[in-house]
C-alpha cells in the first residue's frame, strides 16, 4: 500500500516528539497504527527513516531530510487548501458573460456597473456571438455564464427567464416619402436570426427586396436613415439614436425571451451563487 498524506502527517509528529506513544497519544491513534505509517513511508524511499531506543526515537539522516521538507509540504498544502476554500466563498475570481452584441448594448451597461460596485474583486470577461453558439459555449464549459435569447433546453443547463422582446418590422420617421416609389421596399434582416427567418416566412414578400446585414445597430442605422425597413428586435430599435416606429402595414411578430443560462454541475460556489441573484435582480425588470 502506497504512503497516505496521514502517514507523513504521522512522521511529522513522530519527528516532533522523538516518541511513538506520545505522537500516537497527541494525534489520537493507536501506536501500531503510528508504527505501520512509518514502516509504508519507509518502505516507499526504501530507506530508515528512525531508530528506535529506549529512551524514545532518533532521526536517521533520511528521516530529518524526510522531517524538513514535510513540514514545509504541509505547510504549502494547508495553504492551498486555504485558496481553495476562500476561491469558493470569498468574492473574488475570474467569470466570463457571453451575450449576442445587441443583447450587450442593451443589458451590460446596466449590469456591470451594479456588479462591478458590489463585487470590484471579481473579473469579468465577456464573449459575444449568436445566443445559439453562446449556448453551446456554455454547455461546453467555454463560457461560465450566457445572455441568450430563446436558448433551447439541454440536460446539463440551467435556465433562468428574464424578460420578453418582440421581434418586428421597423421604419423611420421618413419612411413613408421614400415608400412612394415605384421601386420594391429593401427590407434589411440578419438571416442567421431565428427570428428574421420565421418572419420572412410569415410576410409577404412580393414588394419587398431582401437584403443582409450581420449587426442589428447598422439595420437600425440604415432603417432610421429611411433608406428601407428592418427586422429588429423592439430594445435595439429603441436605442436607435433616431426614433424608429413599427411598420403599421405589418402584424407579424417573434416573441423573444431573455434568459440566463449556466451549467448546473459548475456554478455551485458562493461567488458563483452570489454573481446570478445579482444577475437576475439587475435584469428582472426589462431595460427601458
Amino acid at each position: 500500500m502506497r504512503p497516505s498524506f496521514d502517514d507523513l502527517s504521522y512522521f511529522a509528529e513522530v519527528a516532533t516528539t522523538l516518541n511513538f506513544s506520545r505522537a500516537a497519544h497527541r494525534l489520537g491513534i493507536t501506536q501500531p497504527s503510528m508504527s505501520a505509517a512509518i514502516k509504508r513511508l519507509e518502505q516507499s524511499f526504501n530507506t530508515q527513516l528512525v531508530i528506535r531506543s529506549r529512551n524514545g526515537v532518533k532521526l536517521t539522516r533520511s528521516g530529518a531530510a524526510l522531517a524538513k521538507h514535510s513540514r514545509k509540504f504541509m505547510a504549502d498544502w494547508e495553504q492551498l487548501q486555504a485558496n481553495v476554500i476562500r476561491a469558493g466563498t470569498d468574492m473574488l475570481g475570474t467569470f466570463s458573460i457571453g451575450c449576442h452584441p445587441s443583447v450587450a448594448l442593451y443589458t451590460l451597461p446596466r449590469l456591470l456597473p451594479a456588479l462591478k460596485d458590489k463585487y470590484p474583486n471579481v473579473k469579468l470577461n465577456l464573449v459575444h456571438d449568436l445566443s445559439r453558439k453562446i449556448t453551446e459555449q456554455v454547455v461546453g464549459f467555454e463560457i461560465d455564464f450566457g445572455l441568450v435569447i430563446n436558448p433551447i433546453q439541454h440536460p446539463d443547463l440551467v435556465i433562468h427567464k428574464l424578460f420578453l422582446d418582440e421581434v418586428t418590422l421597423w421604419r423611420g420617421t421618413n419612411f413613408d416619402a421614400v415608400a412612394k416609389t415605384d421601386e420594391r421596399v429593401i427590407l434589411y434582416c440578419d438571416p442567421n436570426l431565428k427570428q428574421s427567418q420565421a418572419l420572412l416566412k410569415a410576410i409577404d414578400l412580393t414588394h419587398f427586396q431582401v437584403e443582409h446585414s450581420n449587426n442589428l445597430e447598422v439595420i437600425a442605422c440604415l432603417v432610421a436613415k429611411g433608406i428601407g425597413l428592418g427586422i429588429l428586435p423592439q430594445r435595439v430599435a429603441k436605442k436607435s439614436s433616431e426614433p424608429l416606429h413599427r411598420y403599421e402595414h405589418n402584424d407579424a411578430m417573434v416573441i423573444d425571451e431573455l434568459c440566463l443560462i449556466h451549467r448546473f454541475d459548475i456554478q455551485n460556489s458562493t461567488v458563483s451563487h452570489n454573481l446570478k441573484q445579482e444577475i437576475k435582480a439587475v435584469l428582472s425588470e426589462p431595460p427601458d
